[in-house]
Formats: structure tokens, C-alpha cells, sequence
């Protein structure tokens, strides 16, 4: 299998430089315990953004309708505000869902359409699993969307990998990969698109940004270091090829249990000041907005996260949230803005 030159990708850069690794599963226990039920994306029309993963990923729809006058109140949305909803799943998936929601009669701004990846604020990416990554990639052009850059490839012994960050209408950045050797294990049963694993944030500042997550949320590291490629050349952020050998990208992958779903990963380009988009995320603003993780008891899990020092942000509430029907839900919100919901069904 060829590779492109000098291998230049984020594997590839763990294998050849030392990275600065912190403890594998530190932080925890906390409040999650559950990988993440859906990501909810802001849109101008559901059924665009729903296209690609339906017609190219066989996505399949789960429910659609109204929002609820409850969840409008919860977003704490202008008089007037409604809007409408949309939601997908992998098929044979029970979590990690896209809901599509198009907010009516307020104003509103894209979250990170035009950004670079080395602005901070909100949610950069959702990652998924594909097959036949190529086919996939021209697919994606076809429907209008672009890309961060071609697909690329590379060897990280055992398995050879390929990638592409594909940007989709009003700010819908996935990246997808596909593991070309050897096989996949059971776990992943999907034809051309797996459901979402991960949810990436740009972040300006790493260390206040692991700090929510593993002590205030108590989530634990699958992975955490510094990296830089070998080698200068392409990869899947943009970086001029000069600046890959010398701008370290500083990870945190982050876990409410070990799996292989429900992540959340942090980056920071160490050494590129970029724009702080954090104002902008949050409704009924354009982009990725919020991944939301069922719990058992809502108000138990806010009171652990406020003894770590955190607090809502919205809620607590009861509302009505299809198709769970009636939920009692919080928010929380990271430094660079990420929303984080959590739900339990009444």
C-alpha cells in the first residue's frame, strides 16, 4: 500500500516522535457512565444536512417533527422562536444519533463556517468509520461538500488507515475513517458509514479545557500527548507542510467508560493564535451545538458536578424531547463553549 509523502499524519507522528503522554484512563469516576445518545446540529433544513448520511452513510430516520415549546423555553430563545427537528442513527445502532434541528424566527450565525482548524470554540468534527473511504469522498463532492484536504494514507503498524475531514452545509465538519488492515473488529457492522464515536473541540487553552472534563465531569483519558509529523508534507487540518514538523498538536481523547463510542477528544495547535468562536456556540446558531449523554438521575449528576466545582448552564428541566417523550435534562458548558447535555427519561 502506498503512502503519501513522509507520511505525514497524526498516526503516523505518534509513531516516530515521542509524545508527552498523560496516565491512560485518569479523572473519573464521575457523572457519565454511559457513551453519548446524539449529537444535536443546528441547520437551515434538516432534510440538506440529513442527505449525505442518508443517501451515501444508509442512515435511518428515528423520528422528525416540532420542537417542543418546552425545549424552546430550555434554550431560553426569543418570544416567537419554534422550529423542527430531524433524527438519524447508523442502522443497527441504539446511540450516537445526528439531530437535525432548524430553529425558526430568531437570528442566527454560523458557529464555525469559515473557521480554520486552529480556531477555538465549540465543536470542530464528528468522527465516524467508513468503507471504501474514496467512493465515499466522491460522493461527498457530488452532494456540494468539500474537504479539509484529499484523503489521506498511511501505515500504523499493525493496521494501514485512511482519512478525510469532509465539510458538509452550515458547518457540519465529519471525519471518517476507514482501517484498510486488518479488518475491523465485531463491534463495527455498518456498510459505508459507522455511527459517530467521537466528538473533536478546537480548544485554546488545553489544560483548563481537560481539567472540565476529567475533574468537573469526571470523565478519564483513552489517549492524551504532544505530537508533530516526522516529516513535512499534506495533512488533514490545513497546515501549511513547512509548519507540521514544528507546530506540536496537543490531544486530550476523552471517555465517560472505556469503548469504543461516547468520546470526546480536545486539540490545541501549540504555537497558532487563532479566533475564539466560543460566543457563537450555542443556539439557534449554525454547527455542531451539543452532544447529549443519558444519565440515570439528572439531579444526582448535577449535584456531583457542582461539588467539583461546575454549574449549569441550563436547566434543570423537565421537557419534552422526542422520542424519549418526557426528560428531566441539564446543560453544561466547557471553556471553548462545547455544549454538554445530560438526560434521564421521566
Amino acid at each position: 500500500m502506498s503512502t503519501s509523502p513522509g507520511k505525514a499524519v497524526l498516526l503516523v507522528a505518534l509513531l516516530l516522535v515521542p509524545p508527552v503522554i498523560a496516565p491512560l484512563f485518569a479523572g473519573g469516576p464521575g457523572p457519565l457512565d454511559r457513551p453519548w445518545q446524539e449529537a444535536m446540529i443546528s441547520v437551515r433544513d434538516p432534510d440538506v444536512a440529513a442527505r449525505f448520511f442518508v443517501e451515501v452513510g444508509g442512515f435511518e430516520d428515528v423520528a422528525r417533527g416540532p420542537l417542543s415549546a418546552s425545549e424552546i423555553d430550555y434554550w431560553g430563545l426569543e418570544a416567537g422562536a419554534a422550529g423542527e427537528f430531524r433524527l438519524l442513527k447508523a442502522p443497527g445502532s441504539d446511540h450516537g444519533y445526528l439531530r437535525f434541528v432548524r430553529f425558526n424566527g430568531v437570528e442566527q450565525r454560523p458557529v464555525r463556517v469559515g473557521a480554520r482548524a486552529w480556531d477555538s470554540g465549540g465543536y470542530f468534527s464528528l468522527m465516524m468509520r467508513a468503507r471504501d473511504l474514496d467512493a465515499v469522498y466522491a460522493d461527498a463532492l457530488a452532494l456540494g461538500w468539500m474537504a479539509e484536504s484529499e484523503p489521506v494514507r498511511f501505515e500504523f503498524p499493525p493496521s494501514v488507515l485512511a482519512n478525510v475531514v469532509l465539510k458538509g452545509p452550515d458547518g457540519i465538519n465529519i471525519a471518517l475513517y476507514e482501517r484498510l488492515e486488518p479488518p475491523l473488529d465485531d463491534f463495527w457492522r455498518f456498510d459505508r458509514l459507522s455511527q459517530p464515536f467521537n466528538a473533536m473541540q478546537m480548544v485554546a487553552d488545553i489544560d483548563p479545557a481537560d481539567d472540565f472534563f476529567t475533574r468537573v465531569l469526571g470523565m478519564s483519558h483513552f489517549w492524551a500527548g504532544d505530537f508533530v509529523d516526522p516529516v513535512p508534507g499534506p495533512n488533514n487540518f490545513g497546515l501549511p507542510h513547512n509548519l507540521t514538523t514544528e507546530i506540536p498538536r496537543r490531544t486530550r481523547i476523552l471517555q465517560p467508560r472505556p469503548g469504543e463510542t461516547g468520546r470526546l477528544e480536545l486539540m490545541q495547535f501549540v504555537g497558532l493564535d487563532g479566533r475564539d468562536l466560543s460566543d457563537r456556540a450555542q443556539p439557534p446558531n449554525l454547527g455542531i451545538l451539543s452532544v447529549r449523554y443519558p444519565v440515570e438521575d439528572v439531579d444526582a449528576a448535577l449535584a456531583r458536578i457542582e461539588a467539583a466545582g461546575g454549574t449549569a448552564w441550563r436547566g434543570p428541566v423537565d421537557l419534552e424531547l422526542a422520542p424519549y417523550g418526557s426528560v428531566r435534562m441539564v446543560a453544561v458548558r466547557a471553556p471553548d463553549g462545547a455544549i454538554v447535555e445530560l438526560f434521564s427519561e421521566l
